[in-house]
């Protein structure tokens, strides 16, 4: 197997597919597998990172996960996504999870526009968690814990020693937040023994991997291996550098 290194995709390099019914899908990063030579193959726990479109006027699939939670973050657009048996409006800035069995659907039928949104799946043995949707303008910013970073906690783990939300479910994510840095800001220099995936939201900056320096953007997917030392600074953009952070 390849040594796990750093890696940089904009979705919009990405060839698309159509699923689920309607779903143009850009598969970003998928599982990294041992006979596999993509460099995109290169996520070890979670089994999938895509960016999906829904147009207006139509619904995705009825359809659930075995033996995988997974989350939707809605980049644009919106619509109303049904968990079990609940429909949910959604819009810019939902998180919906979803636990593993839970079937699921995403409507956009009386919508005009239609909905972007990336999906986020990881493989899980465990049950017990709950649906969760919420918008991270729901969660109160927290700052001073991850340098000049502003953090924003949108989902935790089910057993959160110390939970910073009003529901914890993840089941084998370690957290999803959602971060900001302002022009001449950074988050700490730092490093992990799991691995996590960065995906810009707005704005521009660097990310410095074991001292090798990059530009990233908008619509940048980013995985950072175990063991990688890293940053990311917003060094001379005016607005908001923000970003996910999936673990």
């Amino acid at each position: 197997m390849a040594e796990s290194r750093t890696v940089i995709r904009n979705w919009r390099d990405v060839d698309s597919y159509v699923s689920h019914e309607s779903a143009v899908i850009w598969a970003i990063l998928s599982q990294q597998r041992d006979e596999n030579s993509d460099p995109f193959a290169c996520i070890q726990t979670m089994s999938g990172f895509a960016r999906h479109f829904l147009q207006g006027h139509k619904n995705s699939d009825h359809h659930s996960h075995n033996g995988a939670e997974q989350f939707y973050y809605i980049l644009s657009g919106g619509g109303e996504v049904l968990i079990g048996d609940e429909r949910f409006a959604v819009g810019e800035g939902s998180v919906t999870y979803f636990p593993p069995e839970v079937p699921h659907q995403f409507f956009a039928e009386n919508e005009e526009d239609g909905v972007e949104h990336l999906i986020i799946t990881r493989p899980v043995e465990r049950e017990g968690s709950k649906q969760r949707v919420t918008n991270w303008r729901d969660a109160t910013p927290t700052a001073g814990e991850h340098g000049g970073a502003v953090t924003w906690s949108l989902l935790e783990p089910i057993d959160a020693a110390e939970p910073t939300t009003d529901q914890p479910c993840l089941l084998g994510f370690q957290s999803v937040l959602r971060q900001a840095l302002v022009r001449g800001k950074a988050s700490n220099i730092h490093k992990h023994d799991k691995e996590q995936v960065y995906y810009v939201l707005e704005g521009k900056g660097l990310i410095i991997s074991d001292g090798d320096v990059r530009r990233i953007g908008e619509g940048d997917t980013i995985y950072q291996p175990p063991g990688v030392t890293h940053q990311i600074a917003n060094d001379t953009y005016d607005g908001w550098l923000s970003y996910l952070v999936v673990s």
